[in-house]
């Protein structure tokens, strides 16, 4: 799908809910469960008994393997997690809230705002563990079993977060599941294992997992009215820092395919692709050798065709244009010598990291790129302004598919040249023509990435939309790693625009040419 470091282990699992016909309820039928639960926690959001809390948490693979650890500082429903890449290797990036702003960021501390439809999943997966559902509107829907145990499904809406079903013991008032988005484009079931003791009478969930994944999260420690500082929930300082030494453009290589740049790394020169696709910066294993990046940890990719090993190494400086980030995480993968010439011998990928502590203006249209301080005001040049969805470390914008389907797609300048989908969207009505004359892929084609190779299906597609801009006369692919509502819009409709990126502000300006 595209290259990006696991380290983190955010909510991104899916998986379909089971339907089921509503039994006829009372109106206030929710209101008395709700009631139930609250009496089976002992609290609820708001009411005093738990100001703040201090937690700490683990991630358990399916072979019983201890695979992250994270700590948690909350004022209510804001908070910060920071997590601990390995247990030798504690820089894994940081997730929080601040009370009206949902932000991340990547290993290197550059922060970047989560807004949107995330910001709308994140707030209601908030709310459900921080005991805020009891107070809000409800209604019952029906009842399942789980476990062979009945279970009645609340829906709980909320202003600002997208809606959420939890499944109920009545008997005990114990939440068992919840699924957040029930439906939608970010249906996601979260599966309530147990409940931890806060203090006595006070309970939280302890230890849950999602969808059909094997392994689960659970808290290992809970501290109740922690005492917090002022500034303990601000995201962090950046490890790596900027220094920009060079205000005027520099040159990059635009191709048909992809975009090129030259940098150095450690003083040691290179060519690598800028990939908007790419969740972190990434170098092949032989130049990061060649350049003495040290290697801080093991790690994993992923990508179109599946997971490889990955080295997390701590690069020195990073100079790209007279501009130079010090201190720098990049990850290596070893890419062997026949992929490499498929690339132009390209030395690595500048994803994320480049473009999360910098205001970033790719003028494809002289074939140049700028840096500059994201604490100055990003000149979007009179382009359009999008609000990319940044919680994967890559841009994800609204892309309406044939005026039949939206799907949020990754805007990818290193990867696929093409448009490639969920081999779902057939079932939506949108259809790709195979086998037609005057098509260059006539039907298949082969995708490689990161872990391997993937036969894909292509064919004409009608057009898509993104933002204003609609783009006819394309090919199209269907992938089966993508889900129905995910998507990739390639260099093919990328290069037809110039580019100001403003992540640390949550913003980006497309500037559409003029030919």
């Amino acid at each position: 799908m595209r290259l990006h470091t696991l380290l983190t282990g955010l909510f991104v699992t899916l998986f379909a809910a089971t339907t089921l016909a509503p039994a006829p309820v009372r109106a206030d039928d929710a209101q008395v469960l709700l009631a139930k639960h609250r009496a089976f926690v002992g609290w609820q959001y708001g009411d005093g008994g738990v100001s703040s809390l201090y937690l700490e948490r683990i991630y358990t693979d399916a072979t019983g393997k201890v695979t992250q650890h994270a700590t948690e500082k909350r004022l209510g429903l804001a908070y910060r997690r920071d997590y601990q890449a390995s247990a030798t290797y504690g820089e894994g990036g940081s997730t929080g809230f601040t009370g009206r702003v949902f932000w991340k960021t990547s290993e290197n501390g550059f922060t970047v705002p989560m807004i949107g439809d995330t910001a709308k999943y994140y707030l209601a997966v908030d709310v459900l563990f921080m005991e805020g559902s009891t107070e809000l509107p409800a209604t019952v829907q029906s009842s399942t079993s789980i476990n062979g145990k009945s279970v009645q499904i609340v829906r709980i809406a909320m202003n600002g977060a997208v809606p959420f079903d939890v499944y109920e013991d009545p008997q005990t008032g114990a939440y068992v599941r919840a699924v957040i988005d029930p439906g939608g484009s970010q249906e996601a079931i979260i599966n309530i294992a147990s409940y931890a003791d806060l203090a006595p009478g006070k309970k939280i969930i302890g230890s849950w997992s999602f969808g059909d994944d094997k392994g689960a999260y659970s808290y290992t420690k809970t501290v109740l009215n922690a005492a917090i500082p002022a500034d303990g929930l601000h995201p962090p300082t950046s490890a790596a820092t900027w220094s920009f030494a060079n205000s005027q453009p520099f040159p990059i290589r635009v191709t048909d395919d992809r975009l090129y740049v030259d940098a150095s790394v450690n003083g040691v020169a290179g060519r690598f692709i800028i990939d908007t696709g790419a969740g972190d910066i990434a170098l092949t294993d032989d130049f990061a050798n060649r350049a003495h990046v040290k290697t801080v940890d093991h790690s994993t990719a992923f990508g179109i065709g599946g997971v490889t090993k990955s080295l997390v190494r701590k690069a020195d400086t990073l100079t790209i244009g007279g501009n130079i980030l010090s201190n720098v995480i990049v990850s290596s993968i070893n890419v062997p010598l026949e992929d490499k010439k498929n690339y132009e011998n390209v030395d690595g990928l500048m994803g994320f990291d480049l473009f999360a502590g910098a205001i970033v203006d790719m003028n494809l249209s002289d074939h140049s790129m700028r840096l500059s301080d994201p604490t100055t005001a990003a000149d979007g040049r009179g382009g359009y302004p999008m609000t990319p969805d940044l919680s994967e470390g890559v841009p994800m914008v609204p892309v309406k598919v044939d005026d039949k389907l939206t799907v949020n797609a990754v805007l990818d300048s290193g990867g696929s040249s093409l448009v490639m989908l969920s081999n779902q969207v057939e079932d939506h009505g949108v259809h790709l023509i195979v086998n037609q004359e005057n098509t260059f892929l006539n039907g298949n084609a082969v995708a490689s990435g990161v872990g391997g190779d993937e036969m894909l299906r292509c064919g004409p597609l009608g057009r898509i939309t993104v933002g204003p801009f609609q783009y006819t006369g394309l090919e199209a692919c269907e992938s089966t790693n993508w889900e129905l509502h995910e998507g990739l819009v390639g260099f093919d409709f990328l290069k037809h625009f110039d580019y100001v990126f403003d992540y640390p502000h949550g913003v980006m300006y497309m500037i559409q040419h003029k030919d």
